[in-house]
């Protein structure tokens, strides 16, 4: 395989493998760290970490995607000279708005802080600003090699990340704590440590992009034969992508202010303050980051279909965009309902597992996990749908998608957690209610713009019917290993049964043959 092209399947093996570990050390960062300082307490770092992604969103959530897309159509066109200019347009737009974002959160971090219902999380807030510019750095690299489609330094640049906000945040934190310092200051310098993670990663993408290879350097003939695209219509093109893109992400990351903002909001209205704390922890720290977990699946098959199926619409190929996006959705339903009907299954051993520390914490995250978890399956196969939107240059239609999901998502929420005997519940109800509408638009745009219409079989019914065989194998091996074993080891033979008995069933009904996922999985191929 060529250096600097692999498969959407190779791709999405990956960074799947990658951000699986990245999650895992994630995990095992929030969950000491959960443990150190309480639930309570971590409403700070969610507070902060709200914050910081919405932020994020405006900085850098157009630049992998819409670099990714321009290099590979630029590539398919054979237009090499269009790429390094690519890269200078992306930087003199998004590295200045990335330190001016950074510079506005650190100043005003306090007022942030107490719009968030958490003045205590000032520390956090401010802490976490400078990952802001060293992220706008590392997107610029990512979306080069991910328009080559080389997947592997973004994975790297993202386990590197992981490690070090592992070893820097709770080291720093673990220090703290141990002197004696306020709760509020202990989870600032885990924070920190996410900036500190933030630079290594951008200092290895840096390195990697000036150490590239020569697949990524043009031969001398082929640039001396190459036309050039016009600056002004690069910029406009890379706008077209990338605004859109921005547009959505940034409504999409309101929903977690909302849910910030809102939910403590409103539990305050009818609950002790410590305990408003609790529930939000619970749920933003503790659910939510198992809730996670397996979510990276699906986001690494969403990141590796963009620039391949950008490649075949540049090249006019409409039986390959068709074919590409038709076994993505189905193989990205077969992880989702698997994830969603697992997990479900599974909450409160998992969360026990990793909290151990905190039985009031996991009480309360235990049903927040459970609902949520559902939330899997439509977060997901939204996420396919756009990405196949975007890569065919209708960026803008995710954006109302996403509008309108946000607005159903504000309301929910607002009406279900105002109501005391449904409280912390509400939010994630209100993402169960929100997202399969986001789906389904997306599933009308794509049917409007490209005449295709998913195998609902395949991507709905089957997976589906898969999915509540691996909550039943689930539930019933869990009970026959724990009668011969403790539960924080039982959860572990038990998952791995439930998974066997997942992909036999999908084997036996057909939805997909053996051969079939193993080349989606290991094969290697030089073109999608």
């Amino acid at each position: 395989m060529s250096d600097r092209k692999q498969s959407v399947a190779y791709g999405a093996l990956v960074l799947s493998v990658s951000g699986f570990l990245v999650k895992l050390v994630g995990a095992v960062f929030r969950i000491p760290l959960t443990n150190l300082v309480g639930a309570a307490a971590m409403s700070y770092f969610t507070s902060a970490y709200s914050i910081y992604v919405f932020l994020l969103a405006i900085a850098t959530s157009g630049l992998p995607t819409g670099i990714a897309t321009m290099v590979s159509r630029s590539l398919a066109l054979e237009k090499y000279k269009d790429v390094p200019r690519i890269m200078k347009i992306a930087a003199m737009i998004f590295v200045p708005l990335g330190i001016c974002l950074a510079l506005l959160g650190f100043v005003f971090a306090m007022p942030l802080a107490e719009a968030m219902n958490s003045k205590e999380a000032y520390w956090s807030v401010a802490a976490i600003m400078p990952a802001i510019i060293c992220i706008s750095i590392v997107s610029l690299f990512k979306g080069f090699f991910q328009g080559y489609r080389n997947m592997t330094p973004t994975a790297l640049s993202n386990l590197i990340e992981a490690i070090v906000k592992l070893l820097a945040g709770y080291g720093i934190a673990f220090i703290l704590h141990g002197r004696g310092y306020p709760l509020e200051i202990v989870v600032g310098g885990a924070v920190l440590g996410v900036s500190v993670s933030t630079l290594v990663a951008m200092l290895f993408m840096t390195l990697r992009y000036i150490l590239r290879g020569k697949s990524y350097r043009m031969p001398p003939k082929e640039l001396v034969s190459d036309a050039q695209t016009p600056l002004k219509k690069l910029t406009r093109d890379f706008l077209i992508i990338s605004l859109p893109l921005i547009i959505s992400s940034v409504t999409a990351n309101l929903m977690s202010l909302v849910d910030a903002f809102v939910v403590m909001n409103r539990l305050k209205v009818y609950l002790p303050v410590e305990q408003s704390k609790l529930l939000w922890g619970a749920y933003g720290n503790m659910a939510l980051t198992i809730f996670n977990l397996p979510s990276f699946l699906i986001t690494a098959i969403g990141m590796s279909l963009i620039p391949a199926v950008a490649a075949a619409h540049a090249k006019k190929d409409h039986n390959s965009i068709l074919k590409t996006s038709n076994d993505t959705l189905r193989f990205s339903s077969i992880l989702a309902f698997g994830s969603a009907f697992g997990l479900n299954a599974v909450s409160e051993p998992v969360l026990k597992l990793f909290y151990p520390g905190d039985p009031s914490g996991v009480a309360a995250a235990t049903p927040l996990l459970q609902i949520i978890s559902f939330a899997l399956i439509a977060v997901g196969l939204t996420n396919i749908t756009a990405s196949i939107l975007q890569a065919v240059g209708k960026t803008y239609l995710p954006v109302i998608s996403v509008a309108v999901g946000a607005v159903i998502k504000t309301v929910s929420t607002l009406i279900l957690v105002s109501i005391p005997s449904v409280n912390v519940l509400g939010a994630p109800i209100a993402t169960n209610i929100a997202y399969p509408v986001m789906f389904i638009m997306n599933i009308f745009f794509i049917r409007k713009q490209l005449g295709f219409v998913p195998e609902w079989k395949n991507v709905i019914f089957k997976p589906l019917v898969s999915g509540v065989v691996c909550w039943g194998a689930a539930k019933l091996f869990l009970m026959l290993f724990e009668m011969m074993l403790p539960q924080r080891i039982a959860i572990f033979p038990a998952i791995i049964c439930a998974i066997l008995a997942y992909f036999a069933f999908m084997l036996i009904i057909n939805l997909v043959s053996f051969n079939e996922f193993k080349d989606f999985l290991l094969k290697r191929r030089n073109n999608a």
